[in-house]
C-alpha cells in the first residue's frame, strides 16, 4: 500500500491488526489467562465486523448506486464517517471492559444508529428501487442502523437478544449475497444488470433476519418454529443464488476472456 501510495487503504492495517489482537485474546480465554471471558472476544468481532462493512459499503455502495443511476457520487464527509464509525471502534475496545461497556453501551447504539443511517441517506436509497442488485445493497446496509438503533432503544429484553440476527443475517448474508450476485455477472464476463432475477432471493434473506429477530422476540411460544422458517428462508436465498449464478462459476467467461 506504502509502495503503490494507496493512502486510503492504510486504514485495513490496524483494522486487520485489532482482528489479530482478538484471535489472540480468544486463545487467551481458552488458556485461562485472559481476564475476561470468550464471549467478550465474541462480542468484540461482532463490531470488528460491522466496522468492516461500514467502512466498505461506505465506498462501494454509493459509487455503485451512482454509476448505475447516473447521477454525481455524494462526496464522503469526513466528520460523518468518523462520527458513524467511531463509537463501532468503541465498541469492539469496550467489549473487553464488560462493566464499562454496559454503562455505555445504550447511548453509543443509538450515536451509532442515527449517524450511520445519515450516512445512508445521504447514498439515496430512494432512487434504486428499478434495480435489485442495487437496492439489495442499501436494504442490507439499512440493517446496520436498524440493529443499533433497535439495541439502544428497546427495553424488550427478547428483542434485545434476538437483534443480533438483523445484523448477521440482513446485514452480513445480505451484503454477501448482493455482492456475489454482482461480481459473478461482472467477473464471467457479462453485463452485470442483465443477469437472472434475485429479487425473491433478496426478500427472502431480509425475512429471514426479521423471523429470527423480531418473530422470534414476540412470539417466544413458537420459538423453533420461527427458526425453522428463518433457516428455510436462508437457504432459499442462497439456494437461488446456486441454481442461477452455478453455472456461470463453471464455465468460461462469456466474453472469451481468459478467466
Amino acid at each position: 500500500m506504502v509502495k503503490s501510495k494507496g493512502w486510503r487503504n492504510l486504514f485495513f492495517v490496524p483494522l486487520f491488526a485489532l482482528a489479530i489482537f482478538a484471535n489472540f485474546a480468544s486463545f487467551a480465554t481458552v488458556t485461562g489467562v485472559a481476564p475476561f471471558s470468550s464471549t467478550s472476544v465474541w462480542q468484540a468481532m461482532l463490531w470488528w465486523f460491522m466496522l468492516l462493512l461500514s467502512v466498505m459499503g461506505g465506498r462501494v455502495i454509493p459509487f455503485f448506486t451512482a454509476r448505475r443511476f447516473h447521477f454525481d457520487k455524494p462526496e464522503p464527509q469526513l466528520w460523518l464517517d468518523m462520527a458513524a464509525n467511531l463509537p463501532l471502534a468503541l465498541l469492539f475496545i469496550l467489549s473487553f471492559f464488560p462493566m464499562t461497556l454496559a454503562e455505555l453501551q445504550t447511548p453509543l447504539f443509538i450515536w451509532a444508529g442515527l449517524f450511520q443511517a445519515i450516512r445512508m441517506m445521504r447514498w439515496k436509497p430512494h432512487r434504486t428501487l428499478g434495480e435489485p442488485l442495487v437496492w439489495s445493497l442499501h436494504l442490507a446496509y439499512a440493517c446496520i442502523p436498524t440493529y443499533l438503533l433497535v439495541k439502544g432503544i428497546t427495553t424488550n429484553a427478547l428483542l434485545s437478544h434476538n437483534a443480533l440476527h438483523i445484523f448477521a443475517i440482513g446485514a452480513l448474508s445480505g451484503l454477501i449475497l448482493a455482492m456475489i450476485a454482482r461480481v459473478t455477472m461482472g467477473h464471467t464476463g457479462r453485463n452485470i444488470y442483465q443477469g437472472p432475477q434475485m429479487r425473491v432471493a433478496f426478500i427472502a434473506l431480509v425475512l429471514s433476519a426479521l423471523v429470527r429477530s423480531l418473530g422470534v422476540a414476540y412470539f417466544p411460544q413458537y420459538m423453533m418454529e420461527m427458526l425453522d422458517v428463518a433457516a428455510v428462508l436462508w437457504m432459499v436465498a442462497f439456494g437461488m443464488y446456486l441454481l442461477k449464478f452455478g453455472k456461470m462459476l463453471l464455465t468460461p467467461r462469456a466474453d472469451g476472456h481468459p478467466g
